[in-house]
């Protein structure tokens, strides 16, 4: 469906120096603050959160990810030849529990079949 070039320019960083930060709420009720991997320097693709570093145990660096207001989420390591989804359906975003199962899920794809 995309050209190798198309795909290429969609996962490259597209904010130079800038970093993502933190994600501050403007609606508690629906959002916490999100900070997805403290202390990694991610960055804006055309679609796509970057990754900068490993996970160890999770994905590699050059991941790709992002996510929706109802703790939707999903991420492509091209790396690893890995992609994730995971689907909730509730608020607020970036809930703990959601993350925590998030986590929880990533590392038993990593770790595959038992």
């Amino acid at each position: 469906m995309l050209r190798p070039e198309t795909v290429a320019l969609m996962t490259q960083n597209a904010i130079g120096e800038l970093n993502v930060r933190l994600l501050k709420t403007a609606v508690p009720a629906s959002s916490n603050d999100a900070e997805f991997f403290p202390g990694m320097v991610k960055k804006w693709g055309l679609g796509f959160m970057i990754s900068t570093e490993a996970l160890p145990g999770r994905r590699s660096a050059g991941s790709l990810a992002w996510a929706g207001l109802g703790n939707t989420y999903f991420w492509i390591d091209p790396a690893a030849g890995v992609a994730g989804v995971i689907l909730m359906q509730l608020l607020p975003f970036a809930d703990r529990k959601a993350l925590a199962l998030l986590e929880a899920f990533e590392r038993a794809v990593y770790a595959g079949p038992a």
